[in-house]
């Protein structure tokens, strides 16, 4: 099976702060404002009903190599539900922690509608992962669908001590976008970055103060086109043996 490195979201450091957007504090004020007319004008993010969200599901097994407390991974648990309801798929979550011995679910093969997310302290060096980048996810072409992604406790935690401007952003919730971003690669493919919004390579404050109001979604195009994928998943499901399912492969961590 070829697989290709999505590389992750790079929340936008850059050489020039004018450029990037940087100046946090002075432009927190514009930005609220352009949140404020978005609301008021509705932003192009497709609504689905209760039943349809429930009839497209994915089941997440979070494996935490490093020590994230219960509440932090609640909260980014909780962003990432409400993200993926919002595009119309319903999301289930298994904790795998390292404190605990693994459970026999835990150490099991997984499905065509499961997607393992592994937070760990950091990444080894790797020429195909940015210096900046919070995470990546392996994404495979079909009929071998992306199930692996990972993210960086140390590399979520410098972005959020990088952006002052942005206080009432936690770490929580940064976790939770930076973990809907790398499943989107999954079941959007690679390539599968947008000029803007929660797809965006190089988030800057804009899409920062988006998420703080949890208003950092995907678009109504990448919403379709994960539904699409999901019910994919799921016709694999029901025809795939079990002994097609893929195991947690070992991940190269630095420490």
């Amino acid at each position: 099976m070829k697989m290709r490195v999505a590389n992750g979201v790079v929340a936008g450091r850059g050489t020039s702060k004018t450029s990037r957007g940087w100046n946090v504090a002075a432009s927190c004020r514009a930005i609220l404002m352009a949140i404020f007319t978005l609301a008021v004008k509705g932003v192009a993010i497709e609504q689905v009903t209760g039943a349809e969200a429930q009839r497209l599901a994915i089941r997440v097994r979070v494996y935490t190599y490093t020590e994230v407390s219960a509440a932090d991974l609640a909260v980014a648990e909780r962003v990432a539900t409400k993200i993926y309801r919002e595009a119309g798929v319903d999301l289930s979550w298994v904790e795998c922690p390292k404190q605990a011995q693994p459970t026999a679910f835990c150490r099991s093969l997984n499905s065509p509608t499961e997607i393992f997310v592994r937070v760990v302290p950091d990444f080894a060096r790797s020429p195909y992962l940015d210096g900046l980048s919070m995470g990546y996810a392996l994404a495979t072409p079909p009929p071998d669908r992306g199930y692996l992604a990972s993210i960086s406790y140390v590399r979520v935690k410098k972005q959020l001590l990088g952006t002052p401007g942005l206080t009432f952003l936690t770490f929580g919730q940064l976790l939770g976008v930076g973990i809907a971003h790398e499943m989107g690669h999954l079941l959007l493919g690679t390539n599968s970055h947008s000029p803007s919004g929660l797809m965006c390579a190089h988030w800057n404050a804009r899409e920062l103060m988006l998420a703080a109001y949890g208003q950092l979604n995907f678009s109504a195009t990448q919403a379709e086109a994960i539904r699409t994928d999901v019910q994919a998943r799921m016709r694999d499901q029901a025809s795939r043996q079990p002994a097609a399912a893929q195991a947690v492969p070992p991940v190269s961590i630095a420490h």
